[in-house]
Parts: C-alpha cells; sequence; structure tokens
C-alpha cells in the first residue's frame, strides 16, 4: 500500500527528536464536533485512526483523506462528527472501493452535498439535485453504507453494492436525505444495488422528509426501494420517487416492492397533509407491501402502518398489499382481523358521475363500530386501478353496526378515469389496501 514507506521516516523522525531532548507536543485528540474533509478518490485507509487526523498517505506535504479513513476517525471519536467532501476537478467524482466501508459506529454526518458544485433539489415535483460524488459497489456484495449509531446520509448516489444503506439497530434517529440509490448521479441509469436500496432495522428512521432538498431517489434496485424490518419502529418514508426516474415519470423500477414493510409498527409511508407523499411507480411488486412475521408457534407481529397522500402507480402487482398476497377481501363488520394492519376493510364506490365543474363521489364502508375512517380517493388513469392522484381527505365516523356512507364532490375529471379509496382506522393508524375501482361516468 503506498502509505507503508512513509512510516519508518516518522519514526527515524521520533527517534531523533528524543535523542536530543527535544520535547514533542501531544496528538490532539479529534474534538468534539470534528469535521473530516475527503480529498482523494483512494480506498486506503487511516494510518493512525483516533489521532484526530485523516491521513491515508504518509507525505510530508499531503493529507490525502479517503472516506475509508474518514470512517475510521469518525469511528474512533465518540462524539458526533461530520464528513465533507473536496475533491479535486470537475464533474461526476466516483469513489469505488474495495472491500466493505467499516461499519458506522459512532454519530455522523455523511454530506455530499458539501462537494463544490452539487446542489440539492428546488423542484416541487420530481427532483433536479446535483448529485456529485457516487459510491460505486461493483467490488463490494456488503452494504455502501451500514451504520450502527445514528447517521446522516445526504446528497450521495450509492450503486452496484449488495444493498445501498443499513440501518442497523443502534443507528435510531437516522436520516437518509436527497440521495440517489440504486442510480447514478444523473438520476436516469439502472445501476441498481443488489438486493434493496434502503434497509431499516432502528427506530425513528427518517427516509426523507417534506423538504425538497430531502428527496430521494430510490430505484433501479434488485430487491425493494426501502426494506422495513421487524426490529424498526416509528419509521418514516415521506417525498421520495420510489421506481421513478428523476422527472418521476420514467420507469425505473425496482424489481421488489417499492416499500416492503415485515412485521413492525408505528411507520408511516406518505404524510398528513397534501404534498408530502412518496411517488411509488413501476416497481416489479407491489407499490407498499406488509407482512406479519411470525415470532413464535402462535404470536405474530401484524403491524400498523399508515400510507397516506401517496401516488402509487403501474404496480407489478397492486398498490397497498396488506399480506403479501394479492387481493384481501373485506370481511363482515366488526372487521375482526389480526393479520397486517388489522387486514382493515377497504371502501367500496358505489358512484362516480362528472356534472359540470366536480364529480360526485359515492361510496361506503363497514368495519369497526364506532370509529373515526380516514377515507382518501384517489384517480388514475383508465386500465390502472391503483392510486395515482390523490383527490381528497376526509374523516367519517361509523355507526354501532360499523358502516357508513360518504358523498364527496372533487374536481372535474373526464368520463372513464378511475376511482379508488382507501380507508384508515384512526384509532388503530391501519390503512386498506386500495379498494376495486369505478370509472367515471357522465350524467344519463
Amino acid at each position: 500500500m503506498p502509505a507503508l514507506p512513509g512510516r519508518p521516516r516518522r519514526a527515524l523522525l521520533l527517534a531523533f527528536l528524543v535523542a536530543f531532548g527535544a520535547v514533542l507536543p501531544a496528538v490532539p485528540a479529534a474534538a468534539a464536533g470534528s469535521t473530516y474533509k475527503v480529498n482523494a478518490l483512494g480506498d486506503s485507509a487511516d494510518l493512525s485512526p483516533g489521532d484526530g487526523v485523516c491521513d491515508s498517505a504518509a507525505s510530508p506535504t499531503v493529507v490525502k483523506c479517503t472516506l475509508r479513513a474518514a470512517i475510521e476517525e469518525a469511528n474512533a471519536d465518540p462524539d458526533a462528527t461530520t464528513i465533507r467532501f473536496k475533491l479535486a476537478g470537475s464533474g461526476v467524482r466516483t469513489i469505488t472501493p474495495n472491500s466493505p466501508f467499516p461499519a458506522i459506529t459512532e454519530p455522523l454526518t455523511i454530506d455530499g452535498y458539501t462537494q463544490a458544485g452539487s446542489a440539492p433539489n428546488s423542484a416541487a415535483t420530481g427532483t433536479n439535485a446535483v448529485i456529485l460524488v457516487e459510491l460505486d459497489g461493483r467490488y463490494v456484495p456488503q452494504p455502501g453504507l451500514k451504520a450502527e449509531a445514528p447517521v446522516t446520509i445526504r446528497g450521495l448516489a450509492i450503486f452496484y453494492f449488495g444493498r445501498g444503506i443499513e440501518l442497523a439497530e443502534g443507528a435510531n434517529g437516522s436520516r437518509v436525505l436527497g440521495c440517489f440509490i440504486g442510480t447514478d448521479a444523473t438520476g436516469t441509469k439502472d445501476q441498481g444495488n443488489d438486493s434493496s436500496g434502503v434497509l431499516v432495522n432502528a427506530e425513528d428512521v427518517r427516509i426523507g422528509t417534506i423538504v425538497r432538498g430531502d428527496r430521494n431517489l430510490i430505484s433501479g434496485n434488485t430487491g425493494s426501494g426501502v426494506n422495513i424490518g421487524i426490529s424498526a419502529k416509528d419509521a418514516l418514508v415521506q417525498n421520495n420517487l420510489i421506481g421513478t426516474g428523476k422527472n418521476g415519470r420514467k420507469n425505473l423500477a425496482n424489481e421488489g416492492d417499492g416499500v416492503f414493510i415485515s412485521g413492525s409498527r408505528g411507520h408511516l409511508v406518505g404524510g398528513t397533509f397534501p404534498g408530502q407523499g412518496n411517488v411509488i411507480g413501476w416497481n416489479n411488486g407491489d407499490g407498499v407491501a406488509l407482512l406479519s412475521v411470525l415470532v413464535s408457534d402462535e404470536e405474530r407481529v401484524p403491524g400498523r402502518v399508515r400510507i397516506l397522500y401517496n401516488s402509487i402507480f403501474r404496480s407489478g402487482d397492486i398498490a397497498i398489499d396488506l399480506a403479501d398476497d394479492g387481493v384481501t377481501p373485506n370481511d363482515a363488520v366488526p372487521d375482526p382481523d389480526l393479520g397486517e394492519n388489522g387486514l382493515q376493510n377497504f371502501p367500496k364506490i358505489d358512484s362516480a358521475v362528472a356534472s359540470g365543474s366536480g364529480t360526485l363521489v359515492k361510496g361506503r364502508i363497514a368495519t369497526r363500530p364506532g370509529i373515526d375512517v380516514l377515507i382518501q380517493l384517489f384517480a388514475s388513469p383508465s386500465g390502472d386501478p391503483e392510486a395515482k392522484k390523490v383527490l381528497a381527505s376526509f374523516t367519517i365516523t361509523t355507526a354501532a353496526d360499523g358502516k357508513a356512507t360518504f358523498s364527496r364532490t372533487v374536481g372535474a375529471l373526464t368520463a372513464g378515469t378511475l376511482i379508488t379509496a382507501t380507508a384508515t382506522d384512526v384509532p388503530r393508524a391501519q390503512t386498506s389496501e386500495v379498494g376495486p375501482a369505478r370509472a367515471v361516468t357522465t350524467p344519463s
């Protein structure tokens, strides 16, 4: 390794100074809030992790800080640290590790948007983010970045690894913001990771936020775009592009589900207000799939997940799949199931009639008695009965028999447009599958 020849020179200098009674200054420990600047594309390790200096090459004049060396220094510092980028040259700079990066074991922020010329997304739809730092994992079948402590990862394109990012137990409070995961830095090429784009087994994780600049593009991966495991809790997947190109329209599918959740609870896929949801399109599996996990011969972890304000379309299977087994029929009230999201019954649209400047949608729900139910209405193109465009969101209360009807006027729609709906049991925070579609008609 190129760094090795420099070590004997340092040893000789040390011996010389000691022999002549020189007093050596103490090596400074990394201070709280230390920042390491990656300025080298190579993959060399740090010369002396814990000395507060990111240096992977022994040179009297040049400090070469690789990403690997910066992570090693950060892991040796118990205080929260930051990795920034100052890579020479212009255009996209690609870091290609020869072996897995060290797991991140101390609080750390890795900010790709610190590379000169890069910029987070500012567009209302799609993403116009300029990402100039790529991590190319073609030689690494393990995760690109694995965290066992809280991390914030911003502004990186991560592809060709075993999986893009893994947030393991201990990475509670982590954030994945403004990254391209499974594509190159242009957001147009399928360079997927070999399994999921992001694997979450930590608590209080945020993948995207309502801020435009935090929008991730998670597409082209061999598995699911986002995989939320049984150890996860209170994850938020919000305002991302999952399975699309950077414009939010082109097919750049994940080969699995857009979002797969196994037996964990407290999650929100989407948002609580319009404009906060994800665009989940063209994924080869389901848009969002839930699967309860058997933890003993008799006990399952069923999950409680809200799935709100998303645009879900062109799925290989269905938009929302509560048992990862296709459409689950409604059962009789009081909707007693204990499976994924309680196998919450979906609403049925009885009619959708276009008239003048509006479309009157009428429907019904049968579920648990005396509860608030959040109904969301969606429009999709003819032939795609999923949930592409949110039309309305409102709460109704079921009667003592568990039933309720609704009537809502939405914007003008052309005949043949498909109307669908979901129902969310508000007290239990459990969203249904997308109900059967009803085509818009005109008055006879």
